[in-house]
């Protein structure tokens, strides 16, 4: 169930209070390890702005503030040093991203908030609660955690989680939580007090598990006031089914449910001095996210996103209509010499592909597109682009252009056929890579597959390449070093050639047919 919005409510100013680490983090998982063109990990930070975007269209925020976790212990480590024990060491490349998502926030102008001592979570619940003053604002938090949901409350905060990847949200208010849980937002951390968390390592009481904690908090609320029935009557305990050694459980592990209970938690009173401010859209300037776009190669999120805060459509390169001129400012621009620059460009850098004029200006940092042509033109002659460009892919722009027109058949019978075929033999790679391995694991993965190429089978060469974040580079020129120390490499250069046909031809080209 999604949260309804009323008149009254859509007249409200709307707060987003973004849960950042969380977010990175799931985008982290959910996305490819992409990269800049400078080798810079990415993939976090584009599901981050990503994310971001599609808050600024669905949300229509006023305010927008990023709430963040800081490294070293917090009160709850203090008070049980085993907590969120369980979980990993973070990926060296998130971490780098997290670092530089606040390049993000300073540059949309978005306030950022902290405090040593405390989760993002409790900077969350404190900015909810100070807010409170503030009768016409609704707050919303984005959040990749359903820890989150705790906060919710009837008429005033709602809670815009990820359900899966970073593109799939659902809004919650306090009624969609007790919908899905049978019980208000409050009790959630009462809940985790019974049943715990193991993605936080909060131990609640064993042998009590999802069901069990269910019941006993629909009829019974706090585990405080639980525990004040369990000692006046347990018979009330076992008319609703709870079995003697659960009453048991109950009696001898009061101490670590009620303390389970703390640590899940969230705090609303963390000692920050928070300032509502001015509306994030008064402070905005659409030039300084590009230029942080610019340096992370992000060209479809920085189209993506002028569209949502001009409403106007990025130009792109060629033109639609044939014959047009197109309008820069003091300059106009005929539009084969515009769609032939823009070709240069690509030839120049390959990572740009279907350049826009915009693209072609921030690429030559210049403002006119007469600049901009005799910057890429010499930029052609410095990288020994100028025959390929002139003798092959310019020649290719009318026959191109002809095909755009008339469009190229497809069989798509033959197409269907060979999609099962390559899927079969994905299928029986993936098995013998596995095998190869000793154990299954998602060679999708550059750093699943590190660990098995680089740590399980110890394999290296010399003159290997790391990643941005220092990890070993998995990407098929440093596969290659390894072909020969091992036939798990040959298999998985194999793996990715079939992946790549299906993925980029034989399952994506019938998606896009007419329907005759």
């Amino acid at each position: 169930m999604t949260a309804r919005v009323s008149k009254k409510e859509s007249q409200k100013k709307k707060l987003v209070l973004l849960d950042t680490h969380a977010i990175l983090h799931r985008a982290y998982h959910a996305l490819p390890d992409f990269a800049s063109s400078k080798g810079e990990p990415t993939g976090a930070l584009y599901g981050l702005v990503a994310m971001l975007i599609k808050i600024i269209a669905d949300l229509k925020p006023d305010y927008i503030v990023a709430c963040y976790d800081l490294p070293g212990p917090t009160y709850r480590h203090e008070a049980y040093e085993a907590y969120k024990g369980t979980r990993k060491e973070t990926d060296s490349d998130l971490v780098v991203q997290i670092k530089r998502s606040s390049d993000i926030f300073q540059a949309f102008h978005i306030p950022m908030y902290s405090m040593p001592g405390f989760e993002a979570d409790d900077m969350l619940g404190t900015i909810a609660e100070v807010t409170r003053v503030e009768k016409d604002l609704e707050v919303i938090i984005a959040s990749g955690d359903m820890d989150t949901l705790q906060l919710a409350e009837k008429g005033r905060v709602k809670v815009y989680t990820l359900k899966k990847g970073i593109n799939d949200t659902i809004l919650y208010d306090a009624d969609a939580v007790k919908e899905r849980f049978g019980f208000g937002p409050l009790l959630l951390p009462d809940y985790k007090g019974l049943r715990g968390d193991p993605s936080d390592n909060i131990i609640g009481i064993k042998g009590i598990g999802e069901k069990t904690a269910t019941t006993l908090i629909t009829t019974f609320g706090t585990i405080e006031d639980m525990y004040k029935k369990l000692k006046k009557d347990s018979d009330a305990f076992k008319k609703v089914g709870i079995t003697p050694r659960i009453i048991d459980l109950l009696k001898e592990n009061e101490e670590e449910a009620v303390f389970s209970k703390m640590l899940a938690t969230i705090r609303r009173d963390a000692p920050i001095n928070f300032v509502l401010g001015t509306p994030w859209k008064e402070a905005f300037v659409l030039a300084d996210a590009e230029k942080i776009f610019m340096e992370l190669d992000f060209r479809t999120l920085g189209n993506r996103l002028k569209e949502v805060f001009t409403g106007e459509k990025t130009l792109k390169a060629p033109t639609p209509v044939q014959g047009s001129m197109v309008a820069l400012s003091s300059e106009t621009i005929d539009p084969k010499e515009l769609e032939e620059v823009a070709l240069a460009l690509w030839v120049v850098d390959s990572n740009i592909s279907s350049p826009t004029l915009e693209d072609i200006l921030q690429f030559t940092k210049v403002d006119t597109f007469a600049k901009a042509k005799a910057i890429i033109l010499e930029e052609l002659k410095k990288r020994n682009g100028v025959f390929v460009y002139e003798h092959i892919e310019k020649p290719l722009l009318p026959i191109i252009k002809k095909m755009d027109e008339m469009g190229v058949k497809i069989d798509r019978a033959y197409l269907s056929k060979l999609s099962i075929d390559y899927h079969k033999k994905l299928d029986e790679l993936e098995k013998k890579i596995w095998e190869l391995a000793g154990e299954e694991f998602n060679i999708n993965s550059p750093k699943q597959m590190g660990v098995i190429l680089f740590e399980k089978l110890a394999l290296t060469a010399k003159g290997m390449k790391k990643t941005a974040g220092g990890e070993r580079s998995t990407r098929e020129s440093e596969l290659e070093k390894l072909r020969d120390l091992h036939p798990i490499i040959g298999l998985i250069l194999e793996y990715r050639e079939f992946q790549k046909l299906l993925s980029t031809y034989i399952d994506s080209i019938p998606e896009q047919l007419d329907a005759n």
